[in-house]
């Protein structure tokens, strides 16, 4: 690339820039009708690890050429990323929930639109967001990305329901209403799919910091680097990915000031979200999880969402804080603490993974009913070189 990765330049290539070899996988398999069969191969995988005799060409094709990760990756450094995922599982937890998904909701150029409306498509905003959340915990297993790992096995799903999606929003080009528009790029485009990586990886640790967590140099650039390498095998051009803290710093100031604002999608998609946190939380709670965000969303994004700051539960973040605080320095000091820490954050990450996911068993990354019948794709995606 001739211009830094946050140019307007190079931003603009990558909004009209998609995933050639999903894409086509998925145009090839909707025009013959096989959509039936690849979610039953998909969901029959989770089990056997191998590929029925009757699995659709194209579909094979896709899944081999995706079964691996690059040489060049180093595993012992995503070992160790993931492992401080694990170790640091709550406050990570709570910085996901409150500050990297709903920090997406404000993308008002075709992001928040594109949201809701794959809410409307897997049912409701539950099943959408239990998905996106089995698909961060499955990535962020020690090992996952290994060969038949969990995590690669998720992200090749994913990777294909996301071509699907793109098909769903382009064919709604011809419709009077709810129509994709041309100046919002491709759906789920490349910059989109960049602003993902560093919400899971950048932003969440900056909520982390916020709830009085510390993290170091090491471990943020690690983080980065375990969300480069994901991004890479969801098909996102790996030049085009910060390398540091420094680049992402300005990779995101880019995304901010081109994308974010207020829409009426990202507002009712906040409020969904907070419906639903708040319904897993005793009564006594109430207004506990707005107040949160605002608080880890900074103020200039929780306007854009219609949050609103206010001080009745002001003294919940000063605790975590001094909670996350106190085990962060016992964490860096005993070997015995740091252990126990490592198994409490195991068990928080497996519960809130049975909770989310619990309800849809077996019907995570299934690829849209309305694309069952075979229909007219629409014109090859095009993809800028940057």
């Amino acid at each position: 690339m001739n211009a830094p990765i946050w140019s307007d330049a190079t931003l603009d290539q990558l909004k009209m820039s998609a995933d050639p070899l999903a894409d086509q996988c998925m145009r090839d398999l909707i025009l013959a009708g096989n959509i039936s069969k690849t979610n039953q191969i998909l969901a029959q995988l989770d089990v056997d690890k191998a590929w029925p005799d009757d699995t659709p060409p194209k579909l094979l094709a896709y899944l081999e050429a995706t079964a691996s990760l690059s040489d060049e990756v180093d595993f012992a450094r995503l070992e160790r990323a993931q492992s401080f995922f694990t170790a640091y599982g709550i406050p990570f937890g709570i910085s996901l929930m409150c500050r990297s998904l709903p920090v997406l909701y404000a993308g008002r150029v075709g992001g928040a639109q594109l949201l809701a409306a794959t809410g409307q498509l897997s049912g409701h905003f539950e099943r959408r967001a239990s998905e996106t959340l089995r698909f961060i915990l499955n990535v962020a297993e020690p090992g996952s990305l290994s060969p038949q790992g969990k995590g690669l096995l998720t992200i090749r799903k994913v990777r294909l329901m996301h071509a699907a999606i793109r098909h769903f929003a382009r064919s709604k080009q011809r419709d009077s209403q709810d129509s994709w528009h041309a100046d919002w790029g491709m759906p789920i485009n490349q910059e989109e799919l960049i602003g993902t990586m560093l919400a899971f990886s950048f932003q969440a640790l900056e909520g982390m910091r916020v709830l009085g967590v510390k993290v170091s140099q090491k471990q943020e650039d690690d983080q980065l680097y375990l969300w480069r390498v994901i991004g890479r095998a969801l098909g996102i051009n790996p030049d085009a990915m910060p390398v540091n803290a420094s680049q992402a710093r300005e990779v995101w100031k880019a995304l901010e000031r081109r994308n974010f604002g207020s829409s009426d999608a990202g507002h009712l998609l906040t409020q969904a979200h907070i419906a639903f946190l708040q319904a897993n939380l005793p009564d006594l709670a109430a207004g506990l999880v707005p107040e949160l965000m605002t608080k880890l969303l900074g103020r200039r994004n929780a306007h854009f969402l219609g949050l609103q700051k206010k001080q009745a539960w002001g003294w919940v973040l000063d605790l975590l804080r001094f909670i996350f605080r106190l085990k962060s320095r016992l964490a860096n000091s005993s070997h015995t603490a740091e252990s126990f820490m490592r198994e409490y954050g195991e068990f928080f990450m497996e519960a809130l993974q049975k909770h989310w996911a619990g309800p849809y068993p077996g019907r995570a990354f299934q690829i849209p009913d309305q694309l069952r019948a075979p229909a007219t794709a629409p014109q090859e995606y095009q993809r800028s070189e940057v």
